[in-house]
């Protein structure tokens, strides 16, 4: 079972996990300072929940369910109005519609849509959802509001049609709007009709030091969600400011080390590259002015890309770090290249409509 702190360390990482480390490697995806924070329409995935025989706002005007039925427009998230009632699947494809939300949560958000909602009260421990896949990267969302502390978590397992999916989830009583997902991915095929079901298996209070409790509260309410992957030009962006400022270097720029590679003047989808000497370990950055795909990658092995959804200018950051007496490589495709050889450092950038700056660096762990 993940646990909560953990889970809450983890959530700010975009660089694309490179197989085949070493044991020894110690890789970590590294958020800068001022990248903490992923703001606005950059916020995780939102999960989405109806309760009941609840109102849903779509388009800004309410939809009405009666107990044990629901109507939708053609293309809209299934809705499970309450556990064990039938679910709605979409008959087609909806618009994308930017900020649009369903409940308190936004159907859209970092690069994934919700596609099927459901609630039942923590007492029931269960709820189950029925979607058609039309992606089969998928991510799995929960909210449990109502909880007796708001330093409870509720621990959860996920199962795929009947079959433990080795998904395991942490529900809690704030919203974080963190999707749990599998790098195997879930086994699913696009076409499928799956039934995916969340079971609360424990609970922790996560105030001090932390502790298991004996029961699970009855409590509250869980929402759970099911979202998948939408492709970037699909994707509802946010009205573009009418000023931007351009992207500017932060504390990393001045590091020891540091190259500070900025995007061709004319065609920022131009990619640029750079030579550097390599180390094993990295730490790369980039700092977009505009929403887009941004990649780095090192003598042709793509080692981040990242999906930039809004206008905030936070970007997506890798970093490896390998001590220096250590065997391991943080990309073992880059194995043959000996300690301080020139490498070819390339930045790419697909969809932007502004400038970008990278930083890159190469070193051991100190």
């Amino acid at each position: 079972m993940i646990d909560l702190r953990e889970l809450m360390d983890e959530r700010s990482a975009h660089g694309v996990p490179v197989g085949g480390r070493l044991e020894k490697v110690q890789r970590a995806i590294a958020v800068r300072r001022r990248r903490r924070t992923m703001a606005g329409a950059a916020a995780m995935v939102a999960t989405l929940a109806v309760v009941g025989a609840s109102t849903v706002a779509l388009s800004g005007k309410p939809a009405q369910f009666a107990p044990g039925s629901a109507t939708l427009p053609a293309g809209e998230p299934t809705v499970s109005p309450s556990a064990g009632e039938p679910t709605v699947s979409p008959s087609a494809t909806a618009k994308p519609v930017a900020g649009r939300k369903i409940g308190p949560f936004a159907e859209y958000s970092r690069s994934y849509r919700v596609v099927a909602v459901g609630t039942a009260p923590v007492s029931a421990r269960k709820v189950t959802l029925t979607w058609a896949v039309n992606s089969t990267d998928v991510r799995f969302l929960s909210y449990c509001p109502g909880l007796p502390s708001k330093h409870l978590s509720l621990d959860a397992e996920i199962a795929i049609n009947g079959e433990p999916a080795a998904i395991s989830m942490n529900c809690l009583s704030e919203l974080h709007q963190d999707p749990t997902g599998s790098e195997s991915g879930v086994g699913v095929s696009v076409g499928d009709t799956v039934t995916v079901t969340y079971t609360v298996t424990g609970a922790q209070d996560m105030k001090g030091a932390g502790r298991r409790l004996p029961t699970i509260p009855t409590q509250g309410t869980v929402h759970f969600a099911v979202a998948e992957k939408v492709p970037f030009t699909q994707y509802p962006l946010p009205a573009r400011p009418a000023r931007l400022e351009p992207p500017k270097p932060d504390g990393m720029a001045g590091e020891p080390g540091t190259r500070v590679v900025h995007s061709d003047r004319a065609d920022p989808n131009k990619a640029v590259s750079i030579t550097m000497p390599w180390h094993r370990g990295y730490d790369f950055t980039v700092v977009p002015q505009t929403p887009g795909i941004y990649g780095v990658s090192v003598n042709g092995v793509a080692v981040l890309t990242g999906e930039v959804y809004d206008y905030s200018g936070n970007g997506p950051n890798a970093s490896c770090q390998v001590k220096r007496n250590d065997q391991g490589f943080c990309v073992p495709e880059l194995q043959s290249v000996r300690d301080g050889d020139e490498v070819t450092v390339t930045v790419t950038a697909q969809h932007a409509t502004g400038p970008w700056l990278a930083e890159l660096r190469s070193q051991w762990q100190d």
